[in-house]
């Protein structure tokens, strides 16, 4: 996920409670499709989990069907996601199956100068920070992170929940990006490359 090689697509698969040899199964299946693979967390006001990120290179390739035959094997991988930001990449996957995509907003930044110390104090801060937002704003952000090999943190957020009032429509709700801001205000001069974007979104929920 260098910026200075944009990224097209990627894919988030949780690997909180799979074993390490599913995991290892997976990022094998799935690497087919790409060139980088990053552990990271989702953090949430909750707290965190782990997850991998894949970056997929393969324009066209089926990585949505990949990703649901591997949920059907391995049914507590869920949840997966795909986010697409090249609107040129879209994958072919099946019409019966009942992903569907999504156009919503992303925030991405990054923060350079980190070490895994580092990054676990940033975690909790972070979190802390979503709590807060989500006591005062009543507004759920879940973020995805992950540290680079060159020392920097990565970060990503989508405007991906469903409203109270979903009718199947669009996702989000209007005071996320708000709420993002908030965020990026709080964390003041270590945030570096912001980048907002629509890009396309799906979970793998079969």
């Amino acid at each position: 996920m260098d910026s200075k090689n944009s990224l097209q697509m990627y894919a988030l698969v949780s690997a909180s409670a799979a074993s390490s040899e599913v995991v290892e199964t997976v990022k094998k299946v799935i690497s087919t499709y790409g060139r980088r693979i990053r552990n990271g967390f989702i953090l949430t006001p909750h707290g965190f989990d782990e997850i991998v990120f894949f970056e997929i290179k393969q324009k066209g390739g089926p990585i949505v069907e990949t990703l649901t035959a591997l949920v059907r094997i391995y049914p507590w991988l869920y949840p997966m996601y795909v986010i697409q930001e090249n609107k040129d990449h879209l994958p072919k996957y099946p019409i019966s199956s009942s992903s569907r995509w999504w156009m919503v907003d992303e925030v991405k930044f990054q923060i350079p100068n980190m070490d895994e110390e580092k990054t676990k104090d940033f975690m909790k801060r972070y979190i802390d920070l979503l709590k807060r937002i989500y006591r005062q704003e009543s507004v759920f952000v879940k973020s995805f992170i992950y540290l680079g090999k060159s020392g920097t943190v990565h970060v990503m957020s989508f405007n991906s929940e469903r409203p109270i009032k979903f009718r199947g429509g669009m996702l989000g709700v209007p005071e996320w990006n708000e709420a993002m801001d908030k965020i990026l205000a709080a964390l003041g001069g270590e945030v570096e490359e912001v980048q907002k974007m629509a890009v396309r979104f799906t979970n793998i929920d079969e």
